[in-house]
């Protein structure tokens, strides 16, 4: 299991996307996951099959992946603002969203709202 801290290590460690997707360890994607997700790459997408076609995660450009983890049980796909967890002994998918933070009007709204 992927802890909380280890989650916010990877946002802050992969917080850019690098310079091409020439950078990122594709091959963990093919040679360390399980594979019925069936991982394709067409053109300059990535294409993970054992995620639903109407899901934002099917399909995701390269350009969007900020890195490509390997962790004991899982492979992480990292992106801005979330990061798929593919299994490695099992076709399995997990996603982490990032929570949005508040802005500052937001911050502001709230404080003036409970007076």
């Amino acid at each position: 299991m992927i802890s909380k801290k280890t989650i916010d290590s990877i946002y802050k460690q992969y917080s850019s996307a690098p310079e091409s997707p020439d950078c990122l360890d594709i091959m963990l994607l093919f040679e360390k996951i399980h594979p019925d997700h069936k991982i394709e790459i067409d053109g300059e997408n990535l294409i993970i099959n054992s995620v639903e076609q109407w899901s934002p995660f099917h399909n995701i450009p390269l350009d969007r992946i900020f890195g490509i983890v390997d962790f004991e049980e899982n492979v992480a796909i990292v992106l801005r603002n979330s990061i798929i967890f593919l299994g490695k002994r099992a076709p399995s998918v997990n996603i982490h969203i990032k929570p949005q933070k508040d802005s500052f009007m937001s911050k502001v709204m709230n404080i003036l709202s409970k007076n």
